[in-house]
């Protein structure tokens, strides 16, 4: 695989390949009531990516996310904002979106998956998230794992 400054090019090298999830993820509760987790990733050539999530509940309605980053640069992202407006492009991405591209020199750039994630439960947008960016979990894994 590449290695050296993050581009594009890195980015797509690194979501396609096999990744395995190489620690616990742990949801915890911040001072704010947003749950969060990180979790470390590795590569088949043991490269470390990092993996957060996150849940909150705001005027009633629940929203989460994850990100996949490598060396701090976004690889892909998914968030359940209302729309996203791409640099350089007419028009905007309406609904919970994924993002891929991001680092400071890098703009980042939203899309719609598909298959879509799902937008109802939490549990299955991870595995979702998960399956689309290559990532397998260890195979004694919890998949129940939401507060």
């Amino acid at each position: 695989m590449a290695s050296g400054e993050f581009s594009p090019e890195l980015c797509e090298q690194l979501f396609a390949i096999p990744k395995t999830v190489a620690s616990r993820i742990n949801w915890k509760t911040d001072s704010y009531g947003i749950v969060k987790f990180q979790a470390q990733v590795l590569t088949v050539d043991r490269k470390g990516l990092d993996l957060v999530g996150y849940w909150y509940r705001k005027a009633g309605i629940a929203k989460w996310g994850f990100h996949l980053s490598y060396n701090g640069c976004c690889v892909r992202s998914y968030d359940m904002s209302r729309r996203h407006k791409n640099p350089g492009i007419k028009g905007r991405i309406k609904g919970p979106h994924k993002h891929k591209f991001m680092s400071s020199k890098i703009d980042r750039f939203a899309y719609k998956p598909d298959p879509p994630i799902s937008e109802d439960d939490p549990n299955q947008s991870l595995m979702d998230f998960l399956e689309e960016a290559n990532i397998a979990l260890p195979t004694n894994y919890q998949h129940f794992m939401f507060p």
